[in-house]
């Protein structure tokens, strides 16, 4: 029923219309500022991340396999992290 007045009233097609631009153009300009800003950089991301692992309720890390593969992949290769992630 609701499917049915959103398709066929004049009133909700302009309104999702209006959404639909609105969005469209919030999400182009901020892709297009990451594409020709600055750019991104993850590495104070990753260090944080592993200077600041989950910690349980004992406060042993409960993700060691994720902070190890930060360490060991994800940090000595950020350039490839920045450029895959923009």
């Amino acid at each position: 029923m609701f499917a049915k007045w959103l398709r066929e009233n004049n009133i909700a097609a302009g309104l999702l219309t209006v959404i639909r631009v609105w969005l469209g153009y919030n999400w182009m300009t901020a892709g297009w500022g990451k594409l020709t800003g600055d750019g991104f950089d993850a590495t104070g991301y990753l260090k944080n991340a592993v200077a600041n692992p989950v910690k349980g309720p004992d406060g042993n890390m409960v993700y060691g396999w994720y902070v190890n593969f930060l360490e060991s992949f994800a940090i000595p290769n950020v350039d490839l992290f920045n450029f895959i992630v923009p």
